[in-house]
């Protein structure tokens, strides 16, 4: 097989005991930098660690920093967008000089708490925020790797028809959702995608029961950009039967169902938490907003490592075609479309 695109992957994953959103923030090992212990603070978004997802990568980031760089661990899970703000407060209370936070719907409690704590530093991801002294906003250009995965199903499909599912609506989510439509109307303009929003980042159950019904209604492959409802179209492959695919995300996910997971767009949100991090401690850090695309390492097309099971439904042809697109998207030959009229515009 030719070129199989990759990206560096930040391998280790720490299964740990999280307070609830009610509770005071745990403390999870710890170090002493210097004559000061940095404490970091984490807060998750509402589908909490184990989510497979977004959660889970962020909270690899953190882990890999803290092993290399030294520093004490403070975590809150959420269980509703409600509670964002009062558990950034919580760690900073409980003694957190830098928080982090991920995902769009953190914006506004970022804004307000950072406001109330000037001396700390909010880390934000997917959290657009701008002009604020004490926060630094790391956003992802999404919809160039879902591009380049939708023009991977628009090839790859036998059927023609393909499914997306999106987790709740939000920018994010649009600009990924319409990025895959734009991506496979680009190699197969006779196809069809039915896109489908879950509502939801945390419910298995409602992605296999989305999923199923893409299936049945002649998607062979399913892309799900939604969090733990991931792990439900990953079961409804394998219920689907032979010819029925399924595509990832996060950080790839090829261990939830190895036989069924062919390609994923993939976020290095770990390694971005990482560096920002590093940058934190060594007081590098600059306020404002970062956007990492393909080109700056922050999103890619990943495939699956087992070759044989990739070269039974993409010839080296297809993915030579699939590597050529991504280098247009890289040099800006390609715009990809952001907004539902933008991506009207690009279908004409």
């Amino acid at each position: 097989m030719k070129k199989i695109l990759t990206i560096l992957l930040s391998a280790l994953l720490v299964t740990s005991l999280v307070a609830c959103s009610s509770e005071a923030p745990k403390t999870d090992g710890g170090q002493t930098g210097g004559d000061k212990k940095i404490v970091v603070g984490f807060v998750t978004d509402t589908g909490g660690l184990g989510d497979q997802g977004y959660n889970d990568a962020v909270y690899s980031g953190i882990t890999k920093a803290s092993e290399e760089l030294g520093f004490e661990v403070k975590m809150v899970e959420s269980k509703e967008i409600g509670d964002y703000a009062n558990n950034l407060r919580a760690v900073f209370n409980d003694g957190a000089d830098v928080a982090i936070c991920a995902g769009a719907s953190f914006a506004d409690a970022v804004v307000q708490v950072a406001n109330e704590y000037p001396d700390k530093t909010i880390l934000a991801f997917d959290a657009e925020v701008d002009g604020v002294a004490n926060v630094v906003s790391s956003m992802f250009k999404e919809e160039e790797a879902a591009f380049v995965l939708g023009a991977f199903a628009g090839l790859v499909t036998k059927t023609g028809t393909v499914g997306y599912i999106a987790g709740v609506e939000s920018p994010l989510q649009e600009r990924a959702k319409n990025g895959f439509e734009a991506g496979f109307m680009t190699t197969n303009p006779t196809g069809k995608v039915i896109g489908i929003y879950a509502g939801t980042y945390n419910d298995v159950g409602k992605g296999k029961e989305i999923a199923n019904t893409l299936y049945t209604q002649g998607a062979d492959y399913v892309a799900s950009f939604a969090g733990a409802c991931n792990l439900g179209v990953f079961q409804a492959a394998t219920d689907a039967g032979e010819g029925k695919y399924a595509l990832g995300a996060a950080l790839g996910q090829f261990d939830k169902n190895p036989e069924k997971i062919i390609a994923s767009q993939v976020k290095t949100v770990d390694l971005s938490v990482y560096n920002a991090l590093s940058e934190f401690i060594s007081g590098k850090s600059s306020a404002g907003i970062t956007t990492r695309g393909i080109n700056e390492g922050g999103v890619d097309i990943m495939y699956n490592p087992n070759t044989e099971l990739v070269n039974t439904v993409a010839s080296d042809e297809i993915l030579a075609q699939v590597d050529a697109i991504r280098t247009q998207v890289i040099n800006g030959e390609i715009k990809v479309p952001l907004t539902k009229e933008d991506l009207a515009a690009f279908n004409k």
